[in-house]
C-alpha cells in the first residue's frame, strides 16, 4: 500500500540532515506494509526508523529502485534543455548545410554562365548590359549566402554555449537521481482503522555553517546577528517545514578512542640491506587500530530550531536563515603593533550574551551603516569573551623611527654587536578620548652564545612576557600625544653570524 509521506521537520547537522515524515494512513486488522516511495539515494539504510501511533512496527525494510524515468522535476526539464538545445544545434548545422550546397550551386552556375556568355558576346548573340545584369544578380546571390553563413557560424556558437550548459546543468543534477530508496514500513493492527505513521532517516549531502553580523551602534552597543548557511545536495527539496539546526554529529559507526602506549628508544641505525626475494618484510614496531573521533549527539549538542517553516532547494544553493539576534556593550579601544605596520586598529571586546555557544564562523562587520569588512568569530562559549577588528581608524596616527644604533663595544674585545633605541608616537586626533594598546617586541637569543643586553623600556609595560612581547596601555585626550621608547642590544661572538637580527 503506497503512503505518500510528506517531509514535515528537518534536523540539519554539521555534515547530515535527518528528515521526518508523517502521514496518516487507513489500515485493515492484521500486518500491512506501508510504501514510502521516491525517497533520495543519500539515505542511510541503518539510520531509517519508524513509529506508528495506534499500532506495532514489526519491520522496515529499505529498498533499491532503479527508475526508467527520473522523478525529479529539475532534472527532467534539464533533459528536455539538453534535447531542447541539441535541436537547436542541428537546426543550425542543417541550415548552414542548405546554405553551403546553395552557395556552391551558384559558384558552379557562375563559371558555366561565364563561358556561354563570353562566347554569346564574342558572336553578338548577347548585350553586354546583360552580362552586367546577369554578374550583377550572382554577387547579390552570393553575398547573401555568405551573410546567412556568418549568421549561421554565431548561432551555431550560442546554440554549443547552451547545450554545454544544459550538460553542465544536467550532470550536476542528475547524479545518482535514477536511483531512488524506499522504505516498507511493516505494520500490526488489532483493529481496523487510521494510523499516525511517523519515517525518519539520516541523509548524507546536507551541512549548516555559522556565519555573523556585527554591527556597532553610536551609542557604544553592538548588534550581533546570528546566521546559519543551509546547504543541501540530498536529491530531495525541502519544503517549507521545521527546520531545526544542531551541532551534534550523528555517525553510522560510533566507537570510543583507545589509548595506545608511547614507545620512545634509542635512535639505532638501519642497516641498509637489500631485501631478497620473496622476503617478508618485518612487522612495525607498534600495530593498533585507527583513533576515530566521532562526537555523539548528546548533551553536549546544541539544538536551534527556527522560528518559521523554512524551505531549501537541493541545488547546493547556500540558504540563509537567522538564528538569534542579541545587543551587548562593548569596551572600545585600539590596537597598534608598529612593527608591523602604522595602522590604530579599532577594536570592540564584549561579551557573548546569547546563552548559546557560538560557533565558528566569519563576521561582517559595520560602523553603523558603512560596511567594514570580515573578520572571523572563534568558538566562544556563553559569557565569554568576543573580540571584533572594526577596521583602520586613521584619526589615531602611530609613528615608529628609528632614533639611534650604536656599535656595541663588549668586553676584551672578543664580543661584537648594536644597540638601538626605538621612539613610538600616538597621536589621538578624535573628539574623545582614545584609548591605545600600543604592543612591541624584544628580541629572544635562542643560543647561550648570543645576548641581549641594555634593554631599557620608558615607560615600562604593562605586560612582559618571556617570549619579549611587551604591551602598553595608553589613554590618549583628544589632541594629545604618547609616546614609548625602547632601546636594546644584540651581543655575539665576533666569529659566529646571527640571524634574524641586524
Amino acid at each position: 500500500m503506497d503512503l505518500p509521506a510528506p517531509i514535515v521537520a528537518v534536523t540539519v547537522h554539521p555534515r547530515r540532515a535527518r528528515v521526518t515524515r508523517r502521514a496518516r494512513a487507513a489500515v485493515a486488522a492484521g500486518r500491512t506494509d506501508l510504501v514510502v516511495a521516491d525517497l533520495p539515494p543519500t539515505l542511510l539504510p541503518d539510520s531509517v526508523r519508524a513509529v506508528a501511533g495506534g499500532a506495532r512496527v514489526v519491520g522496515v525494510d529499505v529498498l533499491r529502485r532503479d527508475l526508467a524515468e527520473v522523478p525529479d522535476d529539475r532534472v527532467r526539464a534539464a533533459e528536455a534543455a539538453v534535447r531542447d538545445a541539441e535541436r537547436a544545434l542541428a537546426a543550425v548545422d542543417g541550415a548552414d548545410a542548405g546554405e553551403s550546397a546553395r552557395e556552391d550551386l551558384l559558384r558552379r552556375l557562375a563559371l558555366r554562365s561565364g563561358d556561354r556568355l563570353a562566347a554569346a558576346l564574342a558572336d553578338g548573340s548577347a548585350e553586354p548590359a546583360r552580362a552586367g545584369e546577369i554578374g550583377a544578380a550572382v554577387a547579390a546571390q552570393i553575398t547573401e549566402v555568405a551573410a546567412a553563413r556568418r549568421a549561421h557560424a554565431e548561432a551555431r556558437v550560442d546554440a554549443g554555449h547552451r547545450l554545454t550548459a544544459a550538460r553542465a546543468e544536467l550532470d550536476r543534477l542528475r547524479g545518482s537521481a535514477r536511483t531512488r530508496r524506499e522504505a516498507v514500513i511493516g505494520i500490526e493492527a488489532d483493529a481496523a482503522g487510521d494510523v499516525d505513521v511517523e519515517l525518519t532517516y539520516v541523509v548524507d549531502g546536507a551541512s549548516w555553517t555559522s556565519a555573523y553580523d556585527a554591527r556597532l551602534d553610536d551609542d557604544g552597543r553592538v548588534t550581533l546577528t546570528w546566521f546559519g548557511m543551509v546547504v543541501q545536495e540530498t536529491g530531495e527539496d525541502w519544503p517549507a517545514c521545521e527546520l531545526t539546526l544542531s551541532t551534534a554529529r550523528p555517525s553510522v559507526t560510533t566507537t570510543l578512542p583507545e589509548l595506545e602506549p608511547w614507545w620512545i628508544d634509542l635512535a639505532r641505525p638501519r642497516p641498509e640491506i637489500a631485501m631478497a626475494a620473496g622476503a617478508v618484510p618485518a612487522a612495525p614496531l607498534l600495530r593498533g587500530k585507527a583513533v576515530e573521533a566521532v562526537p555523539e549527539e548528546g548533551l553536549a549538542a546544541g539544538t536551534w530550531r527556527l522560528a518559521r517553516p523554512t524551505a531549501v532547494a537541493a541545488d547546493g544553493t547556500p540558504h540563509r536563515t537567522t538564528v538569534t539576534t542579541v545587543r551587548a556593550d562593548a569596551r572600545l579601544d585600539h590596537l597598534a603593533v608598529p612593527v608591523l605596520g602604522p595602522d590604530a586598529h579599532l577594536r570592540a571586546t564584549l561579551v557573548n550574551p546569547s546563552g548559546h555557544v557560538l560557533p565558528a564562523g566569519p563576521v561582517s562587520t559595520f560602523l553603523a551603516d558603512a560596511y567594514v569588512g570580515t573578520t572571523a568569530l572563534e568558538t566562544t562559549a556563553p559569557d565569554g569573551g568576543i573580540e571584533l577588528a572594526l577596521g583602520v581608524d586613521d584619526r589615531v596616527v602611530v609613528e615608529r623611527e628609528l632614533e639611534s644604533r650604536t656599535a656595541h663595544r663588549a668586553r676584551f674585545g672578543a664580543q661584537r654587536g648594536a644597540v638601538q633605541r626605538w621612539r613610538t608616537t600616538v597621536t589621538n586626533h578624535r573628539p574623545a578620548e582614545a584609548r591605545v594598546v600600543v604592543r612591541d617586541r624584544l628580541p629572544v637569543s635562542r643560543a647561550a652564545e648570543v645576548k641581549v643586553v641594555e634593554v631599557e623600556l620608558v615607560p615600562e609595560p604593562a605586560e612582559r612576557d618571556e617570549l619579549g612581547r611587551c604591551e602598553w596601555v595608553a589613554r590618549i585626550p583628544p589632541g594629545g600625544r604618547w609616546e614609548v621608547s625602547v632601546r636594546y642590544g644584540v651581543e655575539h661572538p665576533k666569529d659566529v653570524g646571527v640571524t634574524g637580527y641586524r
